[in-house]
């Protein structure tokens, strides 16, 4: 018999719990086979793919997959559980160590080297077709839905008391950018996802351990996954997503409280990313920052409107200090 333990914060439509059969611990990850499948199952189908490949390639980095297969109306696949891990967004914002902070930032370094080690061939023209499916495919998709497109109406947004021009107004001018500045003819093994509650963490044993890889990335670049753990630290995506926003018109307000851990982690990711990578790198990085948050907007439309908005204001307002910063 299997009984549910607990229920963790899953996937945009998928569902994630510990379970108990036999006396043994596992995690199970879940999706409709009926509902949402472009954005639900197939994304469910490449991490159960991703993950079984990846646990043998990285041994240690990813968990195994015990067991696959369907019930009446889900998918489902069954990894193994490890007891003493905490999400690594949770451990560092419950930090107050710099010492800490810095001890986990280490490992993660070791461990996000040992998966990009080996590279392969590509092309530069690759932006191209990331930008046309990550970009503007995912605004297309959102599209459909009027309140939508009726929040487009306004050319002009104010985030947290910050006047800045929405993102659509301002697309020739991000398409032109990341073109300019992406030069990249390689790729390497990818995480495709690598927020920071998407990295599990064992204090005990300083071992890092990554979850939910995701396939369908265009590119799988080493910028992508920098600009991502950004998503988390910089932008504050696992903070922003656990609060309400307040959406009046064209006025977008989240206020969060500062965390020392996160900002701490933050500072030495960007003094990080600053000593690896050039110029054009780095711009490229924060450029694909702000598509991290439009990649999602199709998901937030399935389970959340109002966080949509959000995050919609959150692209518009980093690409907003993008162009400052260049000017």
């Amino acid at each position: 018999m299997t009984k549910t333990i607990k229920h963790f914060k899953g996937g945009s439509l998928s569902s994630t719990c510990l379970l108990e059969a036999g006396g043994k611990l596992f995690v199970r990850k879940s999706v409709s086979l009926a509902h949402n499948r472009e954005y639900g199952f197939q994304r469910w189908y490449s991490q159960l793919k991703k993950l079984q490949r990846y646990s043998i390639m990285f041994p240690g980095l990813f968990p195994s997959v015990l067991n696959y297969g369907m019930t009446d109306n889900d998918a489902y696949f069954d990894m193994e559980f490890y007891k003493d891990a905490i999400n690594a967004h949770q451990y560092i914002d419950e930090c107050n160590s710099q010492k800490k902070v810095d001890i986990f930032f280490k490992s993660l370094i070791t461990a996000i080297n040992t998966l990009h080690r080996k590279k392969f061939n590509s092309s530069k023209n690759s932006i191209g077709l990331y930008i046309h499916e990550e970009i503007d495919q995912r605004l297309k998709d959102c599209y459909k839905e009027k309140f939508f497109l009726d929040f487009l109406d306004y050319k002009k947004i104010i985030f947290n008391g910050k006047e800045i021009n929405s993102f659509v107004d301002s697309l020739s001018l991000y398409r032109d950018m990341l073109n300019k500045h992406f030069n990249e003819t390689s790729e390497i093994f990818s995480h495709g996802n690598m927020t920071l509650e998407n990295i599990l963490y064992i204090p005990q044993t300083d071992r890092v351990i990554f979850i939910d890889p995701y396939e369908e990335n265009i590119i799988d670049s080493e910028l992508a996954e920098y600009s991502q753990l950004l998503q988390s630290s910089n932008s504050k995506y696992e903070i922003y997503s656990s609060k309400k926003a307040i959406i009046n018109e064209n006025n977008i307000s989240l206020k969060v409280n500062e965390s020392f851990g996160i900002n701490y982690f933050n500072k030495i990711l960007l003094r990080h990313i600053k000593n690896k990578f050039n110029q054009d790198q780095y711009k490229v990085i924060r450029l694909l920052e702000v598509s991290q948050f439009i990649r999602m907007l199709p998901f937030k439309m399935a389970i959340d409107k109002s966080k949509m908005i959000f995050f919609y204001g959150l692209a518009s307002f980093l690409f907003d200090n993008i162009q400052d910063d260049a000017k």
